[in-house]
């Protein structure tokens, strides 16, 4: 690619996500667990910034570090646009909350999201 019309789509691509696929947090073996996450340059990621950026100013730039930790979750979350997840079998509905809740009760998948989010090897064809 040396034009910058290659990268035009580039930011619809990145909205409309891929597949971080989950591994088991000490033997690196694939889980079944799938999260959408949509790409580093994407309109989401964007909005999911600005608003953690809009919620630390109320903080008058000193923020807690729970609440730093809390809307660091949120703002990931916030970039997670779908999964496939089950839990005793059974499929587990997507939400917001519902991915809040498991960044915040498994570091290791939260790892592996941010990681995701963070780079664009997954958003770029070809």
């Amino acid at each position: 690619m040396t034009d910058l019309s290659d990268f035009d789509d580039l930011v619809a691509y990145q909205d409309r996500g891929a597949e971080c696929n989950i591994a088991h947090p000490v033997t690196g073996e694939p889980t079944d667990i799938t999260l959408i996450v949509a790409g580093p340059d994407s309109a989401t990621q964007r909005r999911a910034r600005l608003a953690t950026s809009d919620a630390l100013m109320t903080f008058a730039g000193r923020p807690p570090a729970d609440e730093q930790e809390r809307l660091a979750i949120e703002q990931l979350a916030k970039c997670v646009i779908g999964w496939r997840v089950k839990q005793d079998g059974v499929d587990v509905p997507f939400s917001f909350t519902a991915v809040v809740r498991m960044l915040t009760k498994f570091n290791f998948v939260r790892e592996q999201v941010d990681a995701f989010a963070a780079s664009r090897a997954p958003y770029i064809k070809g």
